[in-house]
């Protein structure tokens, strides 16, 4: 991509469609269809939630060890070949998947499927775009959150129109070859080769520092730990709720198809968030503080399995808690690389994205084996109480240090 002026360019600009539908393709097949098939999986194979669940967990694990060398690889510039082939393995993985014959070959492809995650989802992706686009990258972050928003809501209704019809191995080759033969060209599409030309970031830790003192200039300042922790409660409360949302919303005297359906409107809602908090900025003719936005959506996840926890049959709380949780996750990945940018610095910042996400995606890779355990263990109340605490400990955490850092301005 090159320096567009990112105002009158960003929705007219074709690469950037390519890769807002390439992130879409990518966040559906590779980690969408994973609680879309957790109950199908659940009947045809005979085992637990908790012993699937590991699957996603082992998953993002990888997806975390594999996002450290993934920054390194952005900032020389080898953006667009990473994430291209990142799907295109991902995708090749999913095609084996209805191949498995034992729990041990299902963790080793959800492995597998953890390195193509670590390429080429969000981390990866807005790395690219924070990078070339520096203070400007907000826009291109939305238009591409807002379209990958929608991912959940595809995965979903997708696999289950496919697997109605056929069976869930079937939806798994149709997920394959999407990723393969159409994500995989939108990336190369979209993410130029001309991406590689950026002095500044070409002498990455050779100019006036090493890694190690790089390092150490970095996780001495309390606001990394502050951003860190939000972001680990924020995946660790959402992927928690996710990765058992059907059984969660069944459990709470929701049909199956309506479990589906209320499930599917995550995705917009993530969307409907980013959205409200543009056009709310556009009323106002201002932007808002970006360390208050981050706070403001903690709070809604709070709130959220709040009202998840009393929502027995009661359909209203329950779409208040939708809309409540996806628009909350929806704004803090809009807000994350930019906050991430202006209170870290913009200097090697693939490294930094990927050294400060790596709590968030340890929180990805947790959370689906915790909440399994939990579920099975002690039933859901008790996992959602669970993400209502978590959520609470990341905004205290995350309000004292933004306090600190604003006090000492």
């Amino acid at each position: 991509m090159q320096h567009y002026e990112v105002k009158s360019t960003v929705w007219s600009n074709p690469r950037l469609w390519a890769v807002s539908l390439g992130e879409t393709l990518a966040w559906a097949g590779l980690f969408y269809l994973f609680p879309a098939s957790l109950i199908r999986w659940k009947l045809h194979f005979d085992w637990s939630i908790s012993e699937l669940s590991g699957g996603l967990m082992i998953a993002l694990i990888v997806s975390a060890i594999t996002g450290i060398g993934s920054g390194k690889l952005i900032d020389k510039g080898l953006g667009r070949e990473l994430m291209s082939g990142g799907v295109v393995l991902g995708g090749v993985s999913l095609l084996f998947m209805p191949m498995v014959s034992s729990l041990e070959e299902f963790y080793i492809l959800w492995a597998v499927v953890g390195i193509a995650m670590g390429a080429c989802l969000y981390d990866p992706c807005f790395a690219i775009l924070t990078r070339h686009y520096s203070s400007q990258a907000k826009e291109p972050i939305v238009m591409v959150t807002l379209f990958a928003g929608f991912s959940i809501t595809f995965s979903f209704i997708l696999s289950a129109l496919i697997s109605s019809v056929f069976n869930w191995e079937t939806s798994f080759y149709v997920f394959g070859v999407l990723l393969c033969f159409l994500a995989a060209p939108l990336f190369w599409i979209g993410i130029s080769a001309d991406t590689k030309v950026k002095p500044l970031a070409a002498g990455i830790f050779s100019e006036s520092k090493s890694l190690v003192s790089f390092f150490r200039g970095l996780i001495v300042k309390p606001i990394f730990w502050g951003l860190s922790i939000l972001f680990t409660t924020f995946a660790l409360n959402h992927i928690m709720l996710i990765s058992q949302i059907l059984p969660l919303f069944e459990n709470k005297g929701v049909s199956s198809t309506s479990a589906v359906l209320m499930a599917s409107a995550m995705g917009p809602m993530q969307v409907g968030g980013r959205i409200a908090l543009l056009a709310i900025e556009k009323y106002l003719q201002k932007e808002f503080e970006i360390i208050r936005v981050a706070s403001f959506s903690c709070v809604a996840l709070v709130c959220a399995s709040g009202l998840l926890y009393y929502s027995e049959k009661n359909p209203l709380i329950l779409g208040l808690f939708v809309v409540l949780q996806g628009g909350a996750f929806g704004i803090i990945n809009l807000v994350k690389p930019v906050i991430t940018a202006r209170v870290l610095g913009e200097l090697n910042f693939g490294f930094i994205s990927a050294v400060v996400g790596v709590g968030y995606i340890f929180g990805f890779a947790v959370a689906p084996g915790v909440s399994g355990f939990i579920s099975d263990a002690w039933g859901t109340d008790r996992l959602i109480g669970t993400t209502f605490l978590l959520a609470l400990v990341g905004f205290v955490i995350f309000s004292l240090s933004a306090t600190r850092k604003i006090n000492r301005k």
